[in-house]
């Protein structure tokens, strides 16, 4: 049970009655899908809402309300339910086909609750119920042909009736969490304290809060981010002061009260442990002043928490007169840049010192650890890197747990070109296949870049399996209908699998962009 729907049951009998006084349930009709292994089918429920039964097999059903989503699983003679208004998806996770009925009903008559009203009677979660004898009525709703003799329209509409009642009943009894339950409470924590980090928390309250132990909250918690509860926040509130102490003129006293530490002193101590260098080392070292000539660079100073006084978009080395006077104005201590011309180089040299990296071709982990050396903040660089093996492994481990040694292709999406990333070049690569140990298929293994227009070409390669880096503004519609696409090139009759993983353009290869990465795939493969 999700704790924070049912913290007044007594206020929600009140509601209920208020909104069942005067109204109606009209039946609509039925429709039975069959799933096959390993497939999905999405239904918007639009102005109906539905109860759904499990005929065969077990299903994952995830709810989605604009940004609010809910999973959970439902095994074969379970029922659960799906408010007007959502997004259902269903997701068979086994090898053989499912079945599920889905019976449409709506709300006639007095004042029909809207959907906020309804939430406030049963809350937003995917609940499961079963009812004894459920198979035989369901079976009389499968056997409705639209004529609806009169004994048989009041037939279904007392089956109807019978599953509100049960499924109302079932609220109201003390449930045990479940995993998918469990994982979504974990989620929000975790969001919470990301934007919480500066108030007080009190973890051993938030963790009974769970409804599930304490020791069993703290292992979600650990699953989900690699971390312990206190060491994540511990880990937030340190990176935050890392920004603030490079960025603006406040005291250390300021910047521990501003994360969260009302002790300075505390805060110190636990600084330099973490970091290698007392608070008011780094402030000497990182408010320099630099100027970034490359967007790539962008995510290896914000790990380091450096924001810098000027950065530069891809192109300005095409008139690179045009830019300079610019870079001069912003007084730079110390500039960033990739290769450039001997020329343009020793325009910059009379600015301000010059580190120019050829970043192509090479670790981002090299060229992080090079940058922080050259700023004087080397043990930063550490920290921050143990800290990213440790999320490293985590989704190491849950890429073996679900994902196992099938193959998965690697496709970036831009814009209406597919871009496949093959062992040959490290750019995203290097993640997936080397540092997530995500089995590569043999026919990306000679290649560097394979780019297409054409999703059959991409089929052909050989791989039922694929990622798809897709930009963070593509809408889930276009998502599912490019999934759906994929799962139809039925080339040799196994189940096409697909995973989302979005990005902020333009796509680049730094610290940052693989962190979120990394978390992303494991929120997936958790959910």
């Amino acid at each position: 049970m999700i704790w924070w729907y049912f913290q007044s049951r007594g206020n929600q009998e009140m509601e209920a009655s208020r909104h069942v006084e005067g109204n109606a349930l009209r039946y609509t009709d039925t429709t039975e899908y069959k799933i096959d292994g390993r497939q999905s089918v999405h239904i918007e429920a639009d102005k109906h809402a539905l109860f759904g039964y499990v005929r065969k097999e077990s299903v994952k059903i995830t709810l989605k309300d604009g940004q609010t989503r809910r999973t959970g699983n439902a095994s074969a003679g379970e029922l659960f339910f799906v408010p007007a208004g959502c997004l259902c998806s269903i997701q068979n996770r086994e090898e053989h086909a499912s079945r599920i009925a889905l019976i449409r009903f709506r709300w006639e008559g007095g004042t029909a609750p809207d959907r906020a009203s309804s939430y406030k009677l049963y809350g937003f979660g995917m609940y499961t119920f079963k009812i004894p004898n459920i198979r035989s009525w369901v079976q009389d709703f499968l056997d409705d042909d639209g004529k609806r003799e009169p004994a048989f329209y009041f037939l279904l509409h007392a089956h109807l009736y019978g599953m509100v009642h049960a499924f109302l009943v079932s609220l109201s009894k003390p449930k045990s969490v479940d995993e998918d339950s469990l994982t979504m409470y974990v989620e929000q924590m975790k969001q919470t304290m990301l934007a919480r980090y500066h108030t007080a928390m009190d973890i051993e309250e938030l963790a009974r809060l769970s409804g599930a132990s304490v020791s069993r909250f703290y292992q979600a918690f650990r699953s989900h981010t690699g971390l312990s509860p206190h060491k994540f926040i511990t880990t937030v509130r340190l990176n935050e002061s890392l920004r603030l102490l490079a960025g603006a003129p406040a005291s250390i006293m300021e910047v521990a009260h501003a994360v969260g530490y009302p002790d300075e002193l505390y805060f110190s101590r636990l600084f330099k442990k973490h970091m290698g260098i007392s608070p008011s080392e780094y402030v000497t070292y990182a408010q320099i002043r630099i100027a970034n000539l490359t967007p790539v660079f962008q995510g290896d100073l914000a790990v380091l928490g450096i924001v810098p006084v000027l950065s530069l978009k891809r192109g300005w080395m095409d008139e690179p007169e045009a830019y300079i006077k610019q870079i001069e104005q912003s007084r730079p201590e110390l500039i960033l840049t990739p290769p450039v011309t001997e020329e343009v180089y020793g325009a910059l040299a009379e600015i301000a010192p010059v580190y120019m990296f050829k970043w192509k071709g090479r670790d981002w982990k090299e060229r992080l650890t090079i940058i922080s050396e050259r700023i004087g903040i080397p043990t930063v660089a550490d920290r921050w890197l143990a800290y990213y093996e440790i999320k490293a492994e985590n989704a190491r481990y849950h890429i073996r747990k679900q994902l196992k040694d099938e193959p998965y292709l690697l496709v970036g999406l831009f814009g209406t070109l597919f871009r496949v990333f093959g062992r040959q070049v490290k750019k995203m690569s290097d993640l997936f296949y080397d540092e997530l140990q995500i089995t590569s298929p043999d026919a990306v293994r000679e290649i560097g870049f394979l780019d297409t227009f054409l999703l059959k070409e991409l089929a052909e390669l050989d791989c039922n399996h694929v990622i798809f880096l897709v930009p963070s503004s593509m809408p889930d519609e276009e998502c599912r209908k490019l999934e759906e696409d994929w799962q139809s090139m039925d080339l040799n009759g196994c189940p096409r699998l697909v995973l989302f993983i979005r990005f902020d353009e333009p796509l680049l290869y730094n610290p940052s962009i693989h962190e979120n990465m990394i978390d992303q795939i494991v929120k997936l493969l958790m959910h």
